[in-house]
Order: structure tokens, then C-alpha cells, then sequence
């Protein structure tokens, strides 16, 4: 993992802890609302945001809401969604900023299985249902070098979304990890979706079989 420079780090934690502060009503609603299903507390501790009133070199992210990517080593990287549908981009990281892996927090608890998701939503999704997941911010977003994070346990499950992207990124994850990989497909849709759908219950049955 890429680590920020210790300037850039007290930068994101001052912007992370600023946006999640400024969080609006707008957003609370889209995020806990039909669409996501998060819980307030799984915004809190993953310390969604706002930018309502940019740092600078953020006043393009004006409005959208903040996906901080929380390490031991501090936030090394901030990701922006469009709040609501629009047009244009949904999500949009930094310029020159490199592929990270969102939730690396969950490599540490010495489970003997963790999940992957496309998208750091559906990997807090995931995390509400107590499965340890770590997510990666679009399909096409796998490194190689990732692999020997994931060699130490006995499953991967890849919760797959059930779409074209999907589908090709489970053939990217084949070989690297075809050892321990499992794949799940989330059929008719994505984590998200599903857990809308039918439930922890369900989603974790589907997951690990309990």
C-alpha cells in the first residue's frame, strides 16, 4: 500500500474529519434512504461526509459526498460520489491519485475468510452484516500485487455483481487467486441490492451458507 506523505495524510485526516462534521440532511436521507440502506452508524464509523464547504483543491467535489479510505496509517485517500443520480460521473478520485483498496482495516483480524466487493458501498454493506470485506473502487481496479494480501486466508468470497463488469472481474480474479477464491454471484443486482432485497439474514445464508 501506497503511503501519502505525512503532510498529505494530516491533509485528508483534517478533510475527512471536516466533511464527515458537515454531513447534510440530503445526504443522510440518500445514504440510509431505499437506494443504500446504510445504517447511521455504519456512516459514522466509516466517516461518510459532505464537502459543504471545500478545502482547497476540493471546490470541484462541491455537494458530493465523501468516501475516506480509513488505514492504520491514517486517510490516504478521499473518493468522491455524486450525491443523487445527475449526470456525468458518479464517483471521481484525485487526479494521479493511485488504486487503493478501501477498508483495509478488515486484512487485520486474523479471520480465516474475507470478503470483496466492487465498490466501497456495497463493502460497508457487507461490514453491517459482520462479514469482514474489503472493497476495491471499480471493476476494472485489481493489481496483481494484491494477491499475496489475500493468500492467508482459507476463502475469499467475491461478491460479484450480476452484470458484464462483474463478470469480468471475476475472470481477472481467476488466476490470481485460485486458490481460495469464491465467487457469489449477486444475482439480479449488486450486495447492496440483494441485502435491500432480502436482508442480513439472507445476504450472510447466501455468503457463507449460514
Amino acid at each position: 500500500m501506497l503511503v501519502p506523505s505525512s503532510s498529505q495524510r494530516e491533509f485528508l485526516e483534517k478533510a475527512s474529519r471536516k466533511y464527515s462534521d458537515e454531513i447534510t440532511q440530503d445526504a443522510v436521507e440518500y445514504l440510509t434512504g431505499p437506494k443504500r440502506g446504510l445504517t447511521e452508524e455504519a456512516i459514522e464509523r466509516h466517516r461518510l461526509g459532505v464537502v459543504a464547504d471545500p478545502l482547497p483543491g476540493h471546490e470541484t467535489y462541491r455537494g458530493w459526498i465523501t468516501i475516506p479510505y480509513l488505514t492504520a496509517y491514517g486517510v490516504t485517500t478521499i473518493r468522491f460520489r455524486r450525491l443523487g443520480d445527475g449526470t456525468g460521473d458518479k464517483y471521481l478520485t484525485v487526479a494521479g491519485d493511485p488504486v487503493r483498496i478501501y477498508n483495509p482495516e478488515a486484512l487485520q483480524r486474523g479471520t480465516r475468510a474475507i470478503c470483496l466487493t466492487e465498490g466501497e458501498f456495497d463493502c460497508v454493506v457487507a461490514e453491517m452484516c459482520d462479514m469482514p470485506c474489503i472493497g476495491l473502487p471499480g471493476a476494472q481496479s485489481w493489481q496483481p500485487a494484491w494477491s499475496r494480501l489475500l493468500e492467508q486466508y482459507d476463502a475469499v468470497f467475491f461478491l460479484q455483481d450480476d452484470d458484464d463488469a462483474g463478470r469480468t472481474m471475476a475472470k481477472s480474479l481467476g488466476k490470481p487467486l485460485r486458490g481460495n477464491l469464491r465467487t457469489i454471484v449477486m444475482d439480479g443486482g449488486d450486495v447492496t441490492s440483494f441485502f435491500l432485497e432480502h436482508g442480513r439474514e439472507a445476504l450472510r445464508e447466501k455468503v457463507l451458507g449460514k
